[in-house]
């Protein structure tokens, strides 16, 4: 680990906030991979999310000196692409049919085995039946599995991604786990009591 990338992402946050172009430019590096995987996951166009990643950042740059207080800056980034993604692609749509084929084509927020590294910890039959069992929700459902478990977001930066008051994530997770818990082989996974630790652990080793 190199000494940029222990320096608090609040303070790189603040140095860019006071017009350090370098706190800028590390603000960028050390979370455009996030912010690409998610845009991605949502559209399967990496020319609209690279885009709108782009919009993001000059934005704020151009209004650092008003922002309020961000006590997370990846939420709040997470938070200014989604909206960002959905108000660039109907200038993509309209550029290109094509378009409309790819997106229809792609399960938003679906994983894939190679994602996901093997760890000793969760077998090749548990991860398969994670994966199955995941992509079996709703999408809305999936998104907050990805936005808890491989984001570590909490319920209140949740909700502003998503727009929708604390409690209505709170209620959908409650759901969303006992989904899971239900459809998930118990024969591979016995401590269903643990099943936020085996998720935690099943997306850290998502590739990045």
């Amino acid at each position: 680990m190199n000494g940029k990338e222990e320096i608090p992402m609040s303070l790189v946050w603040n140095q860019m906030k006071a017009g350090n172009e370098q706190g800028l430019s590390d603000l960028f590096t050390r979370l455009y991979p996030d912010l690409y995987l998610y845009g991605m996951k949502i559209f399967n166009l990496p020319d609209l999310v690279k885009d709108s990643i782009q919009d993001v950042f000059v934005r704020v740059w151009e209004k650092r000196k008003t922002l309020g207080e961000v006590l997370n800056p990846k939420a709040y980034l997470i938070t200014a692409l989604r909206r960002k993604l959905f108000e660039n692609k109907e200038r993509y749509f309209a550029a290109d049919a094509e378009i409309l084929i790819k997106i229809s084509e792609k399960q938003a927020f679906s994983f894939v085995e190679n994602e996901f590294t093997e760890i000793p910890e969760i077998s090749e039959k548990l991860r398969e039946s994670l994966i199955a069992t995941i992509n079996d929700l709703p999408e809305r459902q999936r998104e907050l599995v990805f936005l808890r478990f491989y984001y570590n977001l909490k319920y209140r930066e949740i909700a502003d991604i998503l727009n929708v008051k604390e409690q209505t994530v709170k209620n959908l997770m409650q759901r969303t786990m006992g989904s899971l818990s239900s459809k998930l082989d118990r024969k591979q996974w016995e401590r269903m009591d643990d099943l936020d630790g085996l998720l935690f652990t099943f997306f850290v080793f998502v590739k990045k």
